[in-house]
């Protein structure tokens, strides 16, 4: 606690306790005699002198506010400042009394619950946007035969699982869209050309699904599934929207069976109601083409 007199100039320190001496480093005669603002530097946030410069000036009762304050070595401390007024029998303010708490720990323990509770929202987001995917692919994937169901989910969710390991080696910060395509369809013979986009990570798993669908058609029943057949994989973005053109060719005589597949309507389901995009698939000689617009700002799984 300090006590300091705002009839004298600059309204200076009076007292100081022992314990204010050992929060700060300072002995009493390099206090005593000086304004309280020696204890700021250069962090001290304006908005919290601000507000007791205001309180004072106000008259208040006492004014209330944490702070960060150094130490006469130079190493700084939360304090927890509690300023009120001692008045003499005619009313007018004689002294300040002043208590200082040092709050550090107490902010960095909020300062963790907050990063905390951050934390949990993310990874519950994150685990939300995966069940959801595993979800649609349970609900679409059909077949009369257990291994071929059990086939088809696996590499559904193979795709889901390489997309999150792709996260976590970015600290989920997002992924390049290069590095998700080559993941999912480097093994193909696909022309895969764009500009260096990094993908926010609502989006990463999502459309990695979607890759692996349209790669697993092209080979089932596209262009891939013919010889010499062609296939490339574009790209562009603006500030709002991601737009990927996906073209299949097949050269030659020989052409593709474009019998609808199942992977289509996980790429319909997963592009309008996971991603809130659009796409258009257009089933034409030669093969599959797909036009998909996805929108890169954040939105809730549905």
């Amino acid at each position: 606690m300090v006590v300091s007199d705002p009839t004298r100039p600059d309204n200076p320190i009076v007292l100081a306790n022992q314990a204010f001496l050992d929060l700060t480093g300072y002995t009493a005669d390099e206090v005593v005699g000086r304004n309280c603002r020696f204890l700021q530097g250069p962090d001290t946030a304006k908005s919290a002198i601000e507000n007791i410069r205001r309180g004072l000036a106000r008259g208040q009762h006492f004014v209330e506010v944490e702070l960060l304050n150094y130490r006469k070595d130079g190493s700084s401390f939360w304090n927890q400042l509690l300023i009120s007024p001692v008045h003499d029998d005619k009313g007018s303010v004689i002294y300040y009394f002043a208590s200082q708490k040092d709050a550090s720990s107490m902010r960095l323990a909020r300062e963790l619950a907050a990063t905390e509770k951050a934390l949990l929202k993310e990874v519950d987001h994150r685990s939300m946007n995966a069940l959801a995917l595993v979800e649609s692919v349970l609900k679409l994937t059909k077949a009369d035969r257990v291994e071929d169901f059990s086939r088809a989910v696996q590499g559904r969710v193979g795709a889901i699982a390489s997309a999150h390991r792709l996260l976590s080696e970015n600290n989920w910060a997002g992924a390049e869209l290069s590095d998700l395509a080559q993941r999912e369809l480097g093994s193909l013979a696909i022309e895969i050309s764009g500009p260096a986009i990094l993908l926010p990570p609502h989006v990463v798993q999502p459309l990695a699904l979607i890759l692996h669908e349209l790669g697993k058609n092209a080979q089932m029943h596209g262009a891939l599934s013919v010889r010499d057949g062609q296939v490339s994989l574009r790209w562009h973005a603006d500030e709002t929207f991601l737009y990927l053109l996906w073209t299949e060719r097949a050269v030659g005589n020989a052409q593709p069976d474009l019998r609808p597949g199942l992977g289509l309507r996980i790429v319909t389901s997963v592009v309008q109601a996971q991603l809130g995009g659009q796409v258009d698939l257009a089933p034409r000689e030669g093969g599959l083409s797909a036009d998909i617009k996805i929108p890169l700002a954040m939105r809730p799984v549905v």
